[in-house]
Formats: structure tokens, C-alpha cells, sequence
């Protein structure tokens, strides 16, 4: 009998991969070739269709055999429409190609939105393409980075930040990628801009927590940066020149041979301040011996990226990607003087020089292999490094010539600090779309680090040499993972997707496993109800001081041998309503507890020395527990003339060190609006506007001043005054709200030697607030006396009223 039903399901089986088939292939952009994601295809008549991924694939499977009509629609785009006849064995690859124009007609389109709302499990997760990205007013010029702090959930510490403080977590605990490529240091100017180009970008994936297992190693927040593919009709660039910098992008396909095609996309961008003003030749001085000194700019940045995609058949496509930026400030400052008498004549020469160049350096390729329409496999391999190189040096050397004989006496000094990291990846991923209602990706990842981190001072004279190096931290830490992950549509209304990452970390002896659920309800066809639950792990951190508002650089190290690995809960609870004019509400309820970080010690006593701080060790480490919860609303409209959307955030994050107990860190804001607004008044004028209010950000309050006597032996006034800041507790006290509106024009259409370009205007707090972002401490004295009257303090401010514009080509 048991014989009897495994031949006859056996036979079911069989029967039916006899009367099914699948249909799959791509939908691209028909001017440019660029993969279009969140396209809804489907079948006329029939409820069998699929929405595109990010890569522009679908598939639709079990699929009765017989004749058909395939549609394919997408905002902005006409609607594709072709017949299509479906044989027993012979599955259907297609090359979708959609066209830009206004759409005329009385169906029903499903936007991206609209899929992204129906498809997508994570709760948090929110897709930017190019035009939202430059849809907020810029400093300067579009940022990924500055649009990101306007959501919900994200927070910074200034204006001169654009790092990303997301729900309590911290930058070193976001996985930032660009093509999927680990950048540890994705800023320029020391924060105020990020590394990533915006004209080459296609879009961002923004997961601000509960983010599934195919993603590890960090606890706070995931942005993967998608650069765009190249066209693939023809070869077109844009160039793009605003105050500071000067950016140039240009794509095309690669010629066809032999069955090969694809494209390619290079952009780059380099400011250009110190060239022009070392051009100008400013005078501002002159040196001992008469000659004169000009000024100079020492600092630039510059950044470029190059892509390539060359398809090898129907297939198989191998891809590669490169980034490669760097800031350098280099400045050297050289004097010499001459003096005699009758005796000797004295040759004397100075000399200082800082070299600091630091940044990211990035190679990819991926291989994507299209197994069978249902199974589709990418391996990936990569190398990304940063650099960090801080080096100071003075020289004095002195000549003495005398009638019969020379001497010289010298002396150089040397500082250097670095941090050099060298992550080499490889990781694979296989998706299989196993049913209509159930896809199971599966994957693992082999990461290497080596980090070097050291200090190191030198001085050398005549007689002597003398090395001292107070910091050197290197080790090697690899991290083997393995996930995997089942998405199931349980009923019409249930989805589930419960996934499992395990972690085997070289320096630990134990392995670690994240478990990752996430459950979605649809109430109806417009409302639905997200939780996801999750734990993660973190292998690295960062020495920084926890209380900085400039966070210039990022100093990595691999998280020591006898530390625990980092950890976080993530617990989120959500509901989301897409309108029937696809505006798009969510409101979200979180919890994110931390345990294991490590915070850089900095002590918290009850009075600061005034003129001579204490120095902090970048290897010494409070054991730190953290805990964040929030509320967050958000409405987005993403399409029609007017766009734009709006956030509210509220929430409460607090830290735990021994010496200063539980407290908000200083990037902590109750209370946070954000607006951005985009409304299309014409056709060749755009106007955008973004306005933030918040909470001011929390300090530590001095509260009053000490005067105190400390007796010097080795002087002949044996006593000398002594003074320091009494302080309060820890970050009790916060600045003023914040409070900024900024205000974007572009004017479309022109035209300049039959070049079209746009010109854009850009003002930064228009409205003059003054936001805080420190206070400078004085003694305050009385004038007519001398008394000492107490303690006064100054704000020092963010920015001011900025006016910026550029103007953007395209040929």
C-alpha cells in the first residue's frame, strides 16, 4: 500500500512538470539598459505574475502551458504588452524593455511602492532612488547621507556630521557597502560630506533595524549603495560643477563580440580649492631671507568609481566594481637664516611638514549564474581598505662654520598615527524560488581582516636615536558565516520569513548564532501588520571618544580575544497602510537592547583640569551596556508633482559605563520632525525644501569653577594657582532645540552650445537659527578689579545662512 501512494505522487509530480512551465527574463530600461526593480509582471486575465527584484529579474512559475499575453507596467513608463505560446520543457526567457512616457490609460498601475508595500517582510526598510536622494536642499551638492538623516529613527550629532546615529546605535555598528562591498570610513572633509557620488548611484537600501540574515557582522543599521549598470545604447556623460568640487560621469556599452555584450560606468569628482588658490598666488608674508611666502590650500579630496558588466550568455554575467577616494592634507613650511661674526658664521634651517592622507580603496567582481529559471547563484569576492596616516615632523638643523672646521647639530622629530584595515570577502549566495509561494535563500561569507593600529614617536639628533611607540594593536580575525533563510506565504494574508545565521569568530571559541523572524499580516489589500525579531553580533569597533561632535576619522579594531563579541536584540512592531493615491503611512513601535560594547575610557571626575586635560588611550575600554526604544511615523509620497514625506521620530537611548552610570549619549534626541518637500512647478523649475526640529542634544554641565594651590619645588615660586571646572553628572543637561529649514531651486532646459544643462541654487538655514554645537568655558573677571566673578560660557554654532550653487550638464 505504502509502494502504492509514493508511485502515484511520484506520478502527480510528473504529470504536472508536463503541463507547466515558467516564464522569466528582465525589465530594463529601453533608453539606458538599467534594470528596472520593483516592476509588476504579469499575465492578462489570469492571477499569475511577479514583481521585479533589484536585480530587474522575475520569474513566474507553474505556469499551465498554452498561449498568453504578458503585460509589464511601471510608473513613468508605458505599459509592454506581448503574446507569448508556452510548450511542455521549453521555459521562456525574456528581455522586457520599457519605455519612459506619460501614461495614458484606464488601468490600474502598480507602482513600485505598491510592490515594495506588498513584497517586502523587514519592517525599517526603505528604498531611496536618485530622484528622492536629490530631493532634500544639499550643502553644496546631493548627499545619500544627508537624505538619510531626514527619516525616522536617524540621528546625528551636527551639521558638520553627515555620519548616522540610528536608533541608538552608533556609525561603527552600521554596515555601509557600496555594490556590496564593505566601506569602513564613508566620509569626506572629516564628515561633512560621504564618499558616495551621487550621479552614479541608482539606488540605496536603508534597513534601520530587524534586517533578515543574509546580512552580518554589525548591529546597528545596513546601506548597500547600488551604482548604476552603464547604458547600454549608447555612450552619454554629465558633468557637474558646484563651489567646491567639480564631478564628471560617463557610460556606454561595451562593443559586442563573439556573443559578449554589456556596459561600463566611470564617474569621478576632485575639489578644487587648493588648485585655484595656489594659481592665484596670494602673498601673505615673507621668509627670514626676504622671499616670499604665498598662500596655500593643503587639503583636497577626490573620489572615483568604475563599473563594468559584461554578460557571456543568456546565463551568466560577470560584474565589476571599483571605488577609490582619498582625503590628503599635506602642508610643509620651510625658513632658513643666516647669521656670523668674525669667528664662525651659523647656517640655521627649519622645517615643518604634516602629511595625513586617509580613505577607502575598493575592488568587486560578482559572478551571477541563472542555474534554472527557479535558481539563481551569485558569488562574490572583494577587497576593501582603508587607510588612516597621520604624520608629523619638525627639523632644526644649525651649520657653524668656522675658519677651520664645521659642525652640525640637529634635530628632527617625528609623530605618526595610523589605522590600516585589509578586508578580503568572499561569500556566495544561491536563491530558489522553490514554489509560487515560497523562496529559500541560502549563503555563507569567509571575511578576513587585518587590522594595524599604532602611535610612534621619533626623535633624532647628532648623537642619539629614540623610538617610542605608546600604541601598537594588530591582529588578524576572520569571520566564517552561514545563513539561511525561508520566506512563505503561509495563506493570502500571512507571510513569514524566519531565518538563521551562524558565526565562527577566529578569536572566540564559540560559535554564534543570530536567529531572525519576521511576520507580516495583511488586514486588508492596503493595511498591514509587520513584527520582526532578531539577534546580531558584532565583530570590531571603533576607539573613538564617546562624547566628540566631530568624528573626524574612525580608528577600527578587531574585537580583542578576551572580550565578548558585541550584541543586540532588535524587537520591532509595526503597521502600514498604502492609500489607494499611493501615499504610504507607517507607523513603528522599537526595542533595541546592547550588551558587550566596548566605549574608549574617558574619564567623568567631579572637577576637569582647565589647561591640561587629561590624555586618553585609544586600547583601554569600559565594558558598556546601551538600551534604545522609540516611536516612529512616516508618510511618503513618491510620485505626481509634489513629493516628498514626512517623519516623526521619538526616542529614548541611554548607555551604561562604571564611572558615569546610566546616561543619554550625546547623540540622543527625544523629539525629532523632519519635512522634505519636492513640487514640480513647471517643467523647468523644481523647488524643494526641508525643514528639522528636535530636541537639542544632551552635555555635561560645568558647574562652577575650582581655585586651588599646588607647591613647585623645581621653581623659585613655590606656589602657583591651580584651576578647574567642577562638572555635573553625565549629560544631564541638553543645548537648545534644533531648528533648520533649507531651501533648493533647479531650473531645467538649458541649453549652451547644444549642451543641455540645469543650474540649482541651494540656501542652508534660511530662517538664521542659531543651533548649538558646543560651549567654550572662561573664567569671567571683573575688569576694574581683577576679581574672579565665576564661569561664563559662549555657544559655538553649527551652520550659518550658507547660499551655494553649481550647475549640472548632460550630453
Amino acid at each position: 500500500m505504502k509502494w502504492f501512494k509514493y508511485s502515484l505522487l511520484v506520478l502527480v509530480c510528473c504529470l504536472e512538470a508536463q503541463t507547466t512551465s515558467s516564464i522569466n527574463g528582465y525589465v530594463r530600461d529601453d533608453a539606458t539598459g538599467e534594470p528596472i526593480s520593483y516592476a509588476n509582471v504579469f499575465l492578462a486575465n489570469t492571477s499569475l505574475g511577479a514583481a521585479t527584484n533589484q536585480d530587474g529579474y522575475f520569474v513566474i512559475t507553474k505556469v499551465p502551458l498554452g498561449p498568453y499575453k504578458i503585460n509589464a507596467s511601471m510608473m513613468g513608463y508605458g505599459i509592454y504588452n506581448e503574446e507569448i505560446m508556452l510548450f511542455e520543457g521549453m521555459p521562456i526567457r525574456l528581455d522586457i524593455r520599457l519605455k519612459e512616457e506619460a501614461i495614458q490609460t484606464e488601468e490600474v498601475l502598480v507602482t513600485a511602492e505598491r510592490q515594495k508595500f506588498q513584497r517586502s517582510m523587514e519592517s525599517s526598510q526603505i528604498s531611496l532612488d536618485l530622484r528622492e536622494i536629490n530631493s532634500a536642499p544639499a550643502f553644496v551638492e546631493p548627499d545619500i547621507f544627508r537624505t538619510l538623516q531626514m527619516l525616522p529613527g536617524v540621528q546625528t550629532t551636527s551639521d558638520f556630521s553627515s555620519a548616522l546615529y540610528v536608533r541608538g546605535s552608533t556609525p561603527d555598528q552600521n554596515l555601509i557597502m557600496l555594490d556590496g562591498i564593505s566601506i569602513y570610513n564613508p566620509y569626506h572633509l572629516g564628515g561633512i560630506f560621504s564618499t558616495f557620488n551621487t550621479d552614479a548611484i541608482k539606488e540605496a537600501d536603508f534597513h534601520a533595524g530587524g534586517f533578515p540574515a543574509r546580512y552580518g557582522g554589525r548591529m546597528g543599521a545596513i546601506l548597500n549603495v547600488i551604482n548604476r549598470e552603464g547604458n547600454t545604447q549608447k555612450i552619454t556623460g554629465m558633468a557637474n560643477l558646484s563651489l567646491i568640487s567639480s564631478k564628471g560621469l560617463l557610460e556606454g556599452p561595451i562593443p559586442k563580440w563573439n556573443g559578449l555584450k554589456g556596459s561600463w560606468m566611470i564617474s569621478g569628482r576632485r575639489t578644487y580649492f587648493d588648485t585655484v588658490i595656489n594659481a592665484l598666488k596670494i602673498p601673505i608674508g615673507q621668509k627670514s631671507d626676504g622671499s616670499d611666502v604665498y598662500m596655500e590650500f593643503p587639503y583636497y579630496f577626490y573620489d572615483y568609481q568604475v563599473k563594468v558588466n559584461v554578460d557571456l550568455n543568456s546565463e551568466h554575467r560577470l560584474t565589476y566594481s571599483r571605488f577609490y577616494g582619498d582625503d590628503v592634507l599635506d602642508f610643509s613650511w620651510d625658513d632658513s637664516e643666516q647669521t656670523s661674526n668674525s669667528n664662525v658664521n651659523i647656517q640655521s634651517d627649519f622645517s615643518t611638514r604634516i602629511n595625513w592622507p586617509w580613505g577607502n580603496h575598493t575592488n568587486g567582481l560578482t559572478w551571477r549564474w541563472i542555474v534554472s529559471p527557479e535558481v539563481v547563484a551569485k558569488t562574490f569576492y572583494s577587497n576593501s581598505r582603508y587607510r588612516f596616516d597621520f604624520d608629523l615632523s619638525f627639523q632644526d638643523r644649525n651649520t657653524y662654520t668656522y675658519a677651520d672646521s664645521t659642525m652640525t647639530y640637529f634635530t628632527n622629530f617625528n609623530f605618526e598615527i595610523y589605522d590600516i584595515i585589509k578586508d578580503n570577502t568572499l561569500e556566495t549566495e544561491v536563491s530558489w524560488k522553490a514554489t509560487e509561494n515560497q523562496e529559500v535563500t541560502s549563503g555563507f561569507q569567509i571575511k578576513n581582516i587585518d587590522f594595524d593600529l599604532g602611535m610612534v614617536f621619533k626623535i633624532i639628533d647628532q648623537d642619539t636615536s629614540i623610538t617610542y611607540t605608546p600604541l601598537s594593536l594588530k591582529n588578524n580575525t576572520r569571520e566564517v558565516s552561514f545563513f539561511l533563510q525561508d520566506k512563505w506565504d503561509a495563506s493570502d494574508k500571512l507571510k513569514i520569513q524566519a531565518g538563521i545565521r551562524a558565526t565562527d569568530y577566529n578569536l572566540h571559541d564559540n560559535i554564534y548564532l543570530d536567529p531572525r523572524l519576521a511576520l507580516k499580516y495583511h488586514y486588508s489589500d492596503n493595511v498591514a501588520l509587520k513584527l520582526n525579531w532578531g539577534h546580531y553580533h558584532q565583530f570590531l569597533t571603533t576607539a573613538n571618544g564617546q562624547d566628540e561632535n566631530l568624528r573626524l576619522v574612525e580608528l577600527w579594531l578587531g574585537i580583542p580575544e578576551d572580550k565578548p563579541a558585541s550584541f543586540s536584540q532588535h524587537i520591532i512592531a509595526g503597521a502600514e497602510y498604502m492609500a489607494p493615491n499611493n501615499i504610504f503611512y507607517r507607523l513603528e513601535v522599537y526595542q533595541k537592547d546592547f550588551e558587550n560594547l566596548l566605549t574608549l575610557k574617558q574619564d567623568n571626575p567631579t572637577t576637569v583640569d582647565e589647561e591640561n586635560p587629561e590624555a586618553t588611550p585609544f586600547n583601554e575600554f569600559w565594558d558598556t551596556d546601551a538600551e534604545s526604544r522609540g516611536i516612529e511615523f512616516l508618510i511618503k509620497k513618491s510620485s505626481g508633482r509634489l513629493n516628498g514625506w514626512v517623519g516623526y521620530t521619538y526616542a529614548e537611548t541611554e548607555y551604561y559605563t562604571p564611572p558615569s552610570g546610566w546616561h543619554p549619549p550625546n547623540f540622543d534626541r527625544t523629539h525629532t520632525l523632519n519635512i522634505v518637500g519636492n513640487i514640480e512647478l513647471t517643467t523647468d523649475l523644481e523647488i524643494s525644501s526641508a525643514l528639522t526640529k528636535s530636541t537639542g542634544n544632551p552635555y555635561t554641565k560645568i558647574l562652577g569653577r575650582a581655585y586651588s594651590w599646588q607647591q613647585n619645588l623645581n621653581s623659585d615660586t613655590y606656589w602657583i594657582p591651580h584651576d578647574t571646572y567642577i562638572v555635573g553628572e553625565k549629560n544631564t543637561e541638553r543645548y537648545d532645540g534644533y531648528f533648520r529649514v533649507d531651501v533648493g531651486i533647479t531650473r531645467k532646459g538649458g541649453n549652451l552650445f547644444g549642451l543641455e544643462y540645469d543650474t540649482y541654487w541651494q540656501i542652508m538655514n534660511l530662517t538664521r537659527h542659531l543651533n548649538t554645537l558646543s560651549y567654550t568655558y572662561r573664567t569671567k573677571t571683573d575688569p576694574f578689579t581683577g576679581n574672579q566673578l565665576g564661569v561664563e560660557r559662549r555657544p559655538i554654532p553649527m551652520f550659518p545662512l550658507i547660499l551655494t550653487f553649481g550647475i549640472k550638464f548632460e550630453f
